[in-house]
């Protein structure tokens, strides 16, 4: 098993507008390497980029700022009423525990195979390339490698409170907080 972690250093790149002239340049007051949250199980979540409102606010790097906020107190999964991207790194022969993540997520494999599985049982295979996209469902990851990490990466966004199966799901950052612990 590889312990440490062998896929490629994230960058991530913010742009923005020149103040003077309106043309689009790259943010230099936000840093190319997105802060990283290392899990005690070996798990590591970049939180390339979050907001909050909808329409986003870009005026006068008002999002740039919220970002700010948002990574010196980090929310759960979701960030409320805002989104979030992320890439998330497995490890070899990982699973994570089965859980549910009030949100909806677009999940892009874009290193290794994954499995995702539900708690019907079912379980789908995922290799780079592939599309999850995830609606408020109780699941769990899997890196199908012994020997090599897995990344995903993570488009979150929070939805309203459901009822399933005569249950109602509601939305609690409290959960989600310590979800965020185990698994993105």
């Amino acid at each position: 098993m590889a312990d440490r972690n062998s896929l490629r250093t994230v960058s991530r790149f913010v742009t923005g507008h020149n103040k003077v002239d309106g043309t689009s340049v790259f943010q230099t007051d936000v840093g190319s390497s997105p802060p990283v949250r290392q899990l005690p199980d070996g798990m590591q979540i970049f939180d390339c980029y979050m907001t909050q409102g909808f329409p986003i606010n870009v005026a006068g790097e008002s999002d740039i700022s919220v970002y700010e906020r948002l990574i010196h107190n980090p929310p759960g999964i979701v960030v409320p009423n805002g989104s979030a991207a992320r890439i998330v790194d497995i490890p070899p022969a990982y699973t994570s525990p089965m859980h549910r993540s009030m949100s909806l997520n677009y999940n892009f494999v874009i290193e290794g195979e994954v499995d995702v599985l539900l708690d019907s049982g079912e379980t789908r295979s995922l290799r780079r390339g592939d599309v999850l996209v995830q609606r408020a469902i109780n699941h769990a990851w899997r890196n199908r490698s012994e020997t090599e990490w897995a990344r995903i990466t993570a488009v979150v966004l929070p939805v309203q409170d459901i009822q399933v199966g005569g249950t109602g799901l509601q939305t609690s950052r409290e959960n989600e907080a310590q979800q965020v612990r185990k698994d993105p």
